[in-house]
């Protein structure tokens, strides 16, 4: 039997600290060699695609394989847990809001290693779905002042900021364009744009960035000079990078970089004293996803819906 748990089930147990928890423990059971993750496929499927990504934990005996396929009216996202000796499903898990909190809390992560120890203002571009744990996570970690809200609608800035405001320690505040705040400390961007939206004159000396919209190989949310500008570039993996930073993927195919000289971000915890940030440093996180990351915070949430009596035992 198998335990299904519903988006509304995942909701009464997901909370932002299990979710940088997991992500955490993901990169450092990849800077051990205790995990192992498989890049993001694409199936093309007409006009859409089935896209899907796994891992495997050895220590915990399980893997695991999200899935989706793209959709205008709403995509759905499914988690599947499995016993890696049996290949017996041991959960599947709707996974909108697991997602939305993993990949949040990657930037939070990386905030958290990369960024100056007492940041306190923020700068969140985009205020989609993902944003709001986006920001969460960062406000979690660091003790903010500010976090200044962009995006280009008005509207949009307003409702996240009235929806938002309640559930964060640090003080919202819109902003008109990405050039109005000063000495902004992290730089957090999330959209799908197809063209850069981060000016390299907004990035100052001791700024990190996590840009984690661009996950397809023509999306850009970062200029050639910003990236050019950067002490250190980190992504969550390098073969998934290859194949879908787009903010990496054009400079390189002008020779304005070379891949040898991107790290992945597990190699923080390999090599700490070599990757140990300098005040003046300018760091940039490119974010892609991870099924590492959904695996190991869904067998979290299973346990807990376990120990809380959710879910419904089901024959597969």
């Amino acid at each position: 039997m198998a335990l299904y748990l519903t988006e509304s089930e995942v909701n009464k147990i997901i909370d932002i600290k299990i979710a940088i928890d997991s992500v955490e423990e993901s990169f450092r059971m990849m800077a051990n060699g205790e995990a192992v993750n498989k890049p993001r496929e694409r199936l093309p499927l007409g006009s859409t695609s089935m896209n899907y990504m796994s891992a495997g934990i050895d220590s915990k005996n399980i893997t695991g394989l999200k899935v989706y396929v793209p959709n205008s009216k709403g995509t759905k996202f499914y988690v599947h847990i499995m016993n890696a000796e049996s290949g017996e499903i041991i959960s599947i898990i709707e996974a909108n809001t697991l997602g939305q909190f993993r990949t949040g809390a990657a930037s939070g992560v990386a905030s958290k290693f990369l960024a100056n120890r007492n940041s306190s203002k923020v700068l969140l571009v985009g205020t989609g779905f993902q944003s709001f744990t986006q920001a969460l996570s960062i406000d979690s970690i660091f003790d903010l002042e500010e976090i200044y809200i962009y995006s280009r609608s008005e509207r949009n800035r307003r409702n996240f900021i009235d929806l938002h405001q309640s559930k964060f320690k640090s003080k919202l505040t819109q902003v008109q364009n990405i050039f109005d705040p000063d000495d902004v400390d992290i730089i957090n961007i999330i959209t799908n744009s197809k063209t850069p939206v981060i000016d390299e004159k907004i990035v100052n000396k001791g700024t990190h960035i996590n840009a984690a919209g661009s996950n397809h190989s023509l999306r850009r949310e970062l200029d050639t000079k910003t990236i050019l500008k950067a002490n250190n570039i980190f992504v969550d993996d390098l073969d998934q990078a290859k194949k879908e930073c787009g903010d990496l993927i054009y400079p390189e195919s002008l020779g304005l970089i070379q891949w040898r000289n991107i790290i992945n971000f597990s190699d923080i915890f390999r090599f700490p004293k070599k990757y140990s940030r300098q005040t003046d440093d300018i760091t940039i996180f490119e974010s892609q996803g991870l099924a590492i990351w959904d695996l190991v915070l869904a067998n979290k949430l299973y346990t807990l819906a376990k120990e809380n009596n959710l879910g419904t035992s089901i024959d597969v």
